[in-house]
């Protein structure tokens, strides 16, 4: 079993390296290009990619490699509060969409990360985006987002396989992170 399940992650790495270079290339370079303008970035998903999110959003805000100044970013899963009073008084559907409401402007980027790329508070968040202004990333699985047109650039994992799909997404969260960090920090 062992074997077999570190094969099978083997093969996805291998397609991801493949198959999402170039997606993940001009997703990290518009990124980093509204970061350059003062923009930000905010990160979001649900269950294991809620905390995907605050992972995401901690090592921009801090660091992991190098001392650095901070990038920044916001992880729209941790406000106990408010996340619940959203689900009471609006709808589920609406914890994401009300903070980028408050919080991000035009130039900021939006990071959805939803294994299936139908969670629908992730794509109400996008429209939410939409109406905005912000650049809007999904991180999915190989289906892509339920509704394309709401992201901008699109990180497909190709596998349908919800825990292959998660590891690959916190791998391509790290390595975005180590890219913004290299050009925005040369030297």
């Amino acid at each position: 079993m062992f074997d077999a399940a570190l094969r099978t992650r083997a093969e996805v790495i291998e397609r991801v390296r493949r198959e999402m270079a170039e997606p993940f290339e001009r997703a990290a370079s518009r990124i980093i290009d509204l970061l350059s303008d003062g923009g930000k970035i905010y990160f979001f998903g649900n269950g294991g990619s809620a905390a995907d999110a605050q992972h995401l959003a901690t090592e921009l805000i801090d660091k992991l490699n190098k001392i650095r100044g901070t990038i920044p970013a916001l992880a729209l899963t941790t406000n106990t509060s408010l996340l619940t009073a959203v689900s009471n008084d609006k709808s589920f559907l609406h914890v994401f969409s009300r903070q980028v409401e408050a919080y991000a402007r035009e130039g900021d980027a939006l990071v959805g990360i939803t294994t299936s790329g139908g969670s629908e508070n992730v794509l109400e968040a996008f429209r939410m985006g939409r109406r905005i202004g912000t650049v809007n990333v999904a991180f999915t699985g190989a289906a892509g987002p339920a509704e394309p047109e709401l992201a901008d650039h699109v990180l497909a994992v190709p596998s349908e396989d919800t825990q292959l799909i998660q590891e690959m997404h916190i791998a391509l969260g790290h390595l975005l992170r180590f890219v913004i960090e290299d050009r925005l920090f040369r030297g």
